[in-house]
């Protein structure tokens, strides 16, 4: 076998490892939003039906919140000593955060201090995967020279790994365990299963994983988030614009589907658990057409704009006909338009961040889209009134969705700007 063949091989073997890597923490990331609506009599029941739902989505919101933080620490080591060393530590972090998850004490059993232990560990979990996110994509996208959004794109539907494990857990509890076990072990079934696939990912890593090319060849610097914030903070403003709104919306969709389907639509708990089994092939799929729209357009810029105006055009017919229809499958087609610009985000920070600071500005910007995305949820259901009808959930959705799809509009007409300047 050639030279050339096998640093080929090497490279799409980081896009794997990237992949797996990002699939496996998100599973420890998803598994709480998918049992939500079990937990949360459980940890807020005293507050109410209104209540225990926010605050359950406020619980699932200090992991998105904290995850710039995360990004930032470990993006700085990543960009500074290689993404390599720096992914073995955050896979290991969130994958333990997650498993103690399963052993929480609920309210009733431990009182106030059953809320503080979830909080610590839904914080520990959005800081590992903060860094897991500096370092992954950037990975995937620097080790490949031809395909780098079929790269980003199949990175990203590494989280697709996450889902279906979540969702095909969750669907197994939920058919073979009685409907009253699902408030007593189910849960905890869904959070310490989790570990499996995270020693797994890791064993897999230690394996394959090599150094990205580009970072190997790049220039080092001492500081790397001195040398972003001044001489490349207008790129990080732009991408963090993008992050927002891809973020927003997309969070939208994963964290109120369930709720969509079993208290809106009244879906039984297995056949909702089936059908979000089945959203991850969508997500999936998603996420690797808004990758190719890269290569296609050859532009990362031009498929961000265009997977935005996908959605906007899209998200009200989609979603009337699920609501007001009552057609949860096409929750599926609420997914797939949700997820396609997450294909190109990877790509869209390389063409506007040096290999220097690549991680450093992905863990810092990426990431802060969750300040936004991480009231996602919450905003959306104040705005419907936690309403048990589809009526209020129509105008709330779809009015969040399209005014976080116009920031990756505006964010995709100032990189155009950038980018032009980059090259003259």
């Amino acid at each position: 076998m050639s030279h050339g063949v096998k640093t080929q091989l090497g490279s799409w073997r980081n896009v794997v490892g990237s992949m797996l890597g990002w699939g496996l923490d998100a599973y420890d990331f998803v598994a709480y939003a998918f049992v939500a609506p079990i937990i949360a009599p459980l940890f807020f029941g005293q507050l109410g039906h209104l209540g225990s739902m926010l605050a359950t989505l406020a619980a699932f919101s200090v992991s998105l919140a904290v995850r710039p933080l995360g990004g930032v620490f470990f993006g700085n080591l990543a960009d500074r000593v290689g993404r390599r060393h720096v992914l073995y530590v955050t896979m290991l972090g969130a994958g333990l955060s997650s498993f103690l998850m399963g052993f929480l004490p609920t309210y009733a059993q431990a009182g106030i201090l059953a809320i503080v232990l979830l909080i610590i560990l839904r914080f520990a979990v959005g800081f590992f995967l903060g860094g897991e996110y500096s370092s992954s994509g950037v990975m995937a996208v620097e080790s490949v020279i031809k395909g780098r959004g079929l790269a980003s794109g199949i990175m990203q539907a590494g989280f697709d790994i996450g889902i279906f494990g979540v969702t095909f857990t969750y669907t197994l509890v939920a058919t073979y365990l009685p409907q009253s076990a699902l408030s007593t072990i189910g849960w905890r079934i869904v959070f310490w299963s989790g570990i499996v696939t995270t020693i797994i990912g890791w064993l897999f890593r230690r394996r394959f994983l090599t150094e990205s090319f580009e970072w190997e060849r790049a220039e080092k610097v001492s500081t790397p988030y001195r040398v972003l914030f001044t001489k490349y903070w207008l790129p990080i403003i732009v991408i963090l614009l993008a992050a927002m709104g891809f973020l927003y919306e997309y969070y939208v969709m994963l964290e109120l589907s369930p709720f969509i389907l079993q208290t809106v639509l009244n879906y039984p708990a297995a056949l909702a658990g089936f059908i979000l089994t089945v959203l991850s092939a969508s997500d999936a799929i998603g996420s690797v057409f808004g990758g190719v729209l890269v290569d296609w357009l050859r532009s990362s810029v031009r498929a961000l704009l265009a997977t935005a105006l996908i959605i906007i055009v899209l998200i009200y017919p989609t979603m009337y006909a699920i609501l007001m229809l009552g057609n949860g499958w096409l929750v599926l087609l609420w997914d797939f338009i949700a997820v396609l610009p997450v294909g190109v985000m990877q790509v869209y920070i390389r063409d506007l961040l040096p290999p220097s600071v690549r991680a450093t500005g992905a863990g810092l910007s990426y990431n802060g889209g969750t300040w936004l995305a991480a009231w996602a949820a919450i905003i959306t259901t104040l705005m419907a009134g936690a309403s048990v009808k589809p009526v209020p959930w129509l105008s709330a959705i779809v009015i969040n969705t399209i005014w976080s799809s116009a920031l990756m509009v505006i964010s995709s007409m100032a990189a155009m700007t950038i980018i032009r300047k980059m090259k003259t």
